[in-house]
């Protein structure tokens, strides 16, 4: 059994498939001994993805690692903002909710633990690459791995799993790619300058005439700061220049005003990253089926991009263990949860935008309505 990629779903992958008895092969770029080291993962490249859904702790729970949330790396939500559909400021706090809300996750340290229990996983060898090519000869794929230390190296299977993210390296070539819009992610993680000041330890959500901003605080006293809209909206400069991104957040309601009054400040312009809402039709072949961001990439909106990487993960491998044991019926069932979660999430993604008419005038909110 294959897993390429180095994302949450391929890691959750592999460890499903283990205690499936199934042995993996895992090719993922940088996987030495530093890279999954715990130091290491706290120093690792800042990334957006902060919110992991209540629904995740299960998951985690089934592949042995029910514990990892208690790292103080991450925070439990307590309380959410949103200005969405008015200008009022709406609170969700978690004393007056029967459910949990979640977490605020270090996104490297929740995938720093994951990547050092597939390591140390026994049914799972390591294979430091990426995938450039893969063809399938009657029941075997041959692959062909990019290899991190240079060269590369032919590898065959009887199953992969393609946990290779939106560009799904693999089974883009059986399937289609299907794209909903082209949101874009203007991202940076704010240090606080006066320190005097105690931030709320609160998420906010509030949409604005461009887009819609999302803060939240992380653990580790950092602000999570991203702003989404289409690229051809975004203004000129943005990835170059500090005083766009100062603008943005100044013509915000909230959002400025929460970076100001707890003593934040924007002192360089953001990374960007795309974030739009993509899918594979289908999901799923012969000797193959896709995971993660590869399956479906949603809108950042919905908050459950990595619990959905864990669940897709975890049911395409006990899908695949079945189906080397000559059993499709759990690949095909697969496939299919994957595509009706699709057309769930794209009908309940036009009715919360849809629940925004302030701004129905302008483009980015007009494109939704219209979708």
């Amino acid at each position: 059994m294959i897993v390429a990629g180095a994302g949450i779903a391929g890691m959750a992958a592999c460890l499903a498939l283990a205690k499936e008895d199934q042995p993996v092969l895992w090719i993922a770029p940088g996987l030495s001994d530093e890279a999954i080291s715990s130091d290491k993962g706290r120093a690792l490249k800042d990334k957006p993805g902060e919110s992991l859904a209540a629904a995740a702790e299960p998951l985690l729970q089934s592949l042995g690692l029910g514990g990892c949330l208690d790292d103080p790396a991450h925070r439990r939500v307590e309380v959410t903002y949103s200005s969405w559909g008015g200008d009022a400021l709406l609170e969700r706090n978690r004393l007056g909710m029967t459910g949990r809300l979640g977490y605020v996750v270090h996104r490297g340290m929740l995938e720093c633990n994951l990547a050092r229990a597939v390591a140390h996983c026994r049914m799972v060898e390591c294979l430091g690459g990426s995938v450039v090519a893969a063809s399938r000869e009657a029941d075997l794929w041959r692959i062909r791995v990019a290899l991190d230390q240079g060269g590369e190296e032919e590898v065959s299977g009887g199953f992969i799993i393609d946990a290779t993210g939106r560009q799904a390296a693999v089974s883009r070539r059986f399937a289609a790619m299907k794209r909903q819009d082209t949101l874009i992610a203007a991202y940076d993680f704010l240090v606080q300058q006066d320190e005097d000041v105690e931030p709320t330890q609160a998420t906010l959500i509030e949409a604005v005439a461009e887009g819609w901003w999302y803060g939240s605080l992380l653990a580790d006293g950092r602000l999570a700061l991203n702003f989404y809209s289409d690229p051809d909206l975004l203004p000129k400069g943005l990835r170059h220049r500090i005083e766009p991104w100062q603008a943005l957040a100044r013509r915000s309601r909230y959002v400025g005003r929460w970076i100001e009054s707890a003593g934040f400040a924007l002192s360089a312009p953001p990374s960007l990253t795309s974030a739009g809402t993509t899918w594979l039709e289908p999901t799923v072949g012969v000797g193959w089926a896709a995971v993660g961001d590869a399956a479906a990439a949603f809108d950042p909106l919905s908050a459950h991009g990595m619990t959905t990487a864990l669940w897709t993960g975890i049911e395409a491998a006990r899908a695949a263990a079945q189906a080397v044991d000559g059993s499709d019926a759990a690949l095909a069932t697969y496939g299919d949860r994957v595509q009706s979660g699709i057309t769930r999430f794209l009908v309940s993604r036009g009715q919360v935008y849809g629940r925004e008419r302030r701004f129905a005038d302008q483009p980015f909110w007009r494109r939704r309505l219209l979708a």
